[in-house]
């Protein structure tokens, strides 16, 4: 069917299915679209809104279609589509396509549009648009696909990039949905559009920063991005370099929780990053930016960066208000990339300041540069500019002892009667080997810490670590650390023990006590290689690399065998003197009852199961108590980090889920729960969606005790005061429930009391992948130490009998 014998371009409608009431519903809006003056009179009868509709629509496609073809074919399904589109194709006897534009109008019944159909529909369309003849314009996004579903799934909503509808029960709206349908695809895709001659280049910064972070970090980087306008085509383009290198894509539902997934995978794997927002988001990273400058997290913060308006838009460098001197105050590198043919030098010196490795870089960049392209600026174009990345220096055993302290750090280990506890900040494989076989050689009992989670940990390659004596931090004590330092309730004296930093900063929040005590009541050794990072109280500061000076102390180590057998009794007091006291079965539960009995189980599964995980730990009472009660099985990510940012463990637990082999549990409060997005349909959306698989078991446990609970604590037992409803927390439960989407389970389980605890065959849960399982545990508010200070180790709890 045609509306003109003398075209230069034809519309072909490709109608896929064989839903009976489609053929009529598409007669109907071709036949009012092909009425030269008025409307039949079936529109007049219609209601007033829909045939006002109906009658716009027309009056916008007649000038179009004036000089327009129209053809329809149809198509079984998707696999039919593209030899049923070669029928709307006239070849020439030399076998070209006849030089008539044509466009392909595609409108599909399908049985379901839930998330893993939207995926598997787009993949369809991929390979329409990937195998249609020459000589038929197909793009496969919201104009140019229109989607009809049988059902609307009940538990999930998305769209992807075509129009989704569900079959109107009417045939008279369905046609009127169609002739809109003609009429969008007319007035965007045919009136305004140019055949494209040159495929489109994808965007040079794109192309810069891909080959950049490639040549120095392969595929272990990962991009993240928040939409936005200014910044789509960018983000789209660079989205598709990343997977094509294999490059992990990280989403998040906002952009601080891109900001603490970048972080936590940078302190677990050293992953650098990428991070693209739009105008004006520069206060949505919270203080995460100051967490990624205090981890020295290399990557990029990319902004929009719009200027020369009067209050722009969502801008944040203006005449009122500059942005920069929120990055600098942070102590960030910033480069402004203005100009596209100043790109280059731009780029080289963004290069630069990341290769200086202090912290992230802040790229902001004008709507010009995110649009430039350029077939001259090629992956290798880039590389040529560059330096060659940094070696790593080689420690050298020899060269390290004219180190500063460190014989008298040696003759320490050797020969002096004292107890020794380390405290390991991150370490490589090496460093970590080393380490435990120097405490083991030396008799120093291992801690990790509330920022530094499974540095060190119980068992480690399946079997227990015999030095390993828990947390040390400002929470998150452990009571064999305390009977290991205390006597009676008082720390021993000065001169009988030792705690080492290792690779630390000796923050405040890593052990119990004020820097005064640590200056005044016990004796304190640092490694750290930044002189900056040496802390004014420590007794005997190194200033070195860790592995260099622990090559350098096992080379020369030789320790008294009666000091070896001293602080190997020590440690194992310690460790049997301090079991916890078992919790009381009451409702609702005591935090530590649920943590013992969950530990109890992990403890079994890594005996019997060889079980590893990551573990993720927020900012709360209950982020606390699991770092106290939980045994690990290596290094995770505590939101404690730095400002200790309640939200910042829950919203990485995306990236991390998706990026790190292995299972993950997530420990959360209430209130920390609240702060922030829900993060578990992102995750969906990644695995149904982006096709990026989760290879263990996500279990995030929501610990719900109905307040603040630190907060009250301190008021109660500190202050001696009772908190007010500011501190309260009111949680919305739900029940329990279970849902499949895709290749990805999500269940919900509430656990209310013992019963229900022990009904949960959690040892088989924690082993299933791909699933995600959500547990709310309704919990008591209470002020039972349970490592929130060394002075609650001295309560009736903790005492010994």
């Amino acid at each position: 069917m045609t509306t003109s014998n003398s075209t230069a371009s034809e519309l072909v409608i490709a109608a896929v299915g064989a839903h009976p009431r489609l053929k009529s519903a598409l007669g109907t809006a071709l036949r009012w679209a092909e009425a030269e003056t008025g409307l039949p009179e079936d529109v007049t009868s219609l209601d007033d809104s829909v045939a006002r509709r109906i009658r716009r629509a027309v009056g916008s496609l007649r000038p179009t279609l004036a000089t327009t073809a129209i053809r329809v074919v149809w198509a079984a399904d998707f696999t039919d589509l593209p030899r049923a589109a070669a029928r709307a194709v006239t070849v020439n006897r030399d076998g070209t396509a006849e030089s008539v534009r044509r466009q392909l109008l595609v409108i599909a019944v399908c049985d379901s549009s839930d998330g893993p159909a939207v995926r598997l529909l787009e993949d369809a369309v991929d390979h329409v648009v990937a195998t249609l003849p020459a000589g038929l314009e197909l793009e496969g996004f919201f104009y140019d696909v229109l989607v009809y579903t049988r059902t609307l799934p009940s538990h999930t909503h998305v769209t992807g990039r075509f129009r989704i509808r569900l079959v109107p029960e009417d045939t008279s709206v369905w046609s009127a949905d169609l002739i809109s349908a003609l009429a969008d695809f007319a007035e965007v895709q045919l009136a305004t559009r140019t055949p494209r001659t040159t495929p489109r280049l994808p965007s040079a910064l794109a192309i810069g920063l891909h080959a950049f972070l490639g040549y120095r970090a392969g595929s272990t980087w990962g991009l993240g991005s928040y939409p936005g306008s200014v910044t789509a085509k960018f983000i789209s383009d660079l989205e598709g370099l990343a997977q094509s290198t294999g490059n992990p894509v990280l989403r998040s539902p906002n952009e601080h929780g891109l900001a603490s997934g970048s972080m936590a995978r940078w302190i677990l794997d050293e992953a650098p990053f990428i991070i693209s927002a739009t105008s004006g988001m520069v206060d949505e990273f919270r203080g995460t930016l100051a967490n990624m400058k205090y981890a020295n997290a290399q990557g990029f913060l990319l902004f929009a960066d719009v200027r020369g308006r009067w209050f722009p838009f969502q801008g944040t460098i203006h005449e009122h208000e500059n942005s920069d001197e929120v990055f600098r105050a942070r102590g960030l590198d910033v480069v402004h990339l203005r100009r596209p043919y100043e790109l280059r030098a731009d780029l080289v010196r963004a290069f630069q300041a990341y290769d200086r490795n202090a912290g992230p870089v802040v790229l902001m960049v004008s709507p010009s540069v995110l649009a430039f392209t350029d077939p001259e600026f090629r992956p290798e174009s880039i590389t040529s500019l560059l330096d060659p990345p940094a070696g790593r220096e080689q420690p050298g055993g020899s060269a390290f002892a004219a180190a500063n302290h460190s014989e008298e750090v040696l003759a320490l280990l050797n020969s002096r009667s004292v107890r020794l506890l380390w405290q390991c900040g991150r370490m490589s494989t090496d460093e970590s080997e080393l380490c435990h076989d120097l405490a083991r050689l030396c008799g120093a009992a291992l801690c990790d810490s509330l920022t530094r989670p499974g540095t060190v940990s119980k068992y480690r390659n399946g079997r227990v670590v015999g030095e390993y004596l828990g947390s040390l931090g400002m929470y998150g004590y452990s009571s064999q650390i305390h009977r290991y330092l205390h006597s009676a309730g008082q720390l021993r004296p000065r001169e009988d023990q030792w705690l080492f930093f290792l690779k630390s900063r000796a923050p405040e929040s890593a052990t119990p006590f004020s820097a005064a005590t640590l200056e005044k009541r016990l004796c304190t050794v640092q490694v750290n290689k930044d002189p900056r990072h040496l802390a004014p109280f420590v007794t005997i500061p190194v200033k070195s690399k860790l592995l260099p000076f622990m090559r350098w102390i096992s080379a020369n180590l030789c320790v008294s065998e009666d000091v070896l057998t001293m602080r190997r009794n020590a440690i194992e007091l310690a460790r049997e003197s301090a079991e916890p006291i078992a919790g009381l079965p009451v409702l609702p539960m005591e935090m530590s009852f649920f943590l013992q009995h969950l530990n109890q189980i992990l403890e079994e599964l890594i005996i019997t199961a060889g079980y590893e995980y990551t573990s993720v730990i927020d900012v709360g009472r209950g982020g606390a108590s699991a770092i106290r009660n939980i045994v690990r099985t290596g290094p995770g990510f505590s939101g404690w980090y730095g400002r200790s940012l309640m939200g910042d463990a829950i919203s990485a637990v995306p990236a991390l889920a998706t990026s790190r082999p292995g299972h993950v549990l997530a420990f959360v409060g209430d209130a920390a729960w609240m702060l922030v997005p829900d993060v578990i349909p992102t995750l969906v959306q990644q695995m149904c969606l982006d096709k990026v698989s989760m290879r263990g078991n996500l279990s995030v446990f929501r610990l719900i005790n109905g307040s603040h609970s630190l907060v009250n604590t301190w008021a109660e037992t500190r202050r001696h005061t009772s908190p007010n409803s500011n501190t309260m927390v009111l949680s919305l439960v739900g029940e329990n429930s279970e849902h499949d989407y895709g290749p990805v389970k999500v269940r919900h389980h509430v656990i209310r009391d013992p019963d229900s605890m022990r009904a949960i065959d959690m040892r088989s849960l924690l082993q299933q992948p791909e699933t995600i399982d959500i547990y709310s545990v309704l919990l008591a508010h209470d002020n039972a130490c349970d490592g929130l200070g060394a002075q609650g180790e001295n309560d009736w709890r903790t005492v010994l009998d």
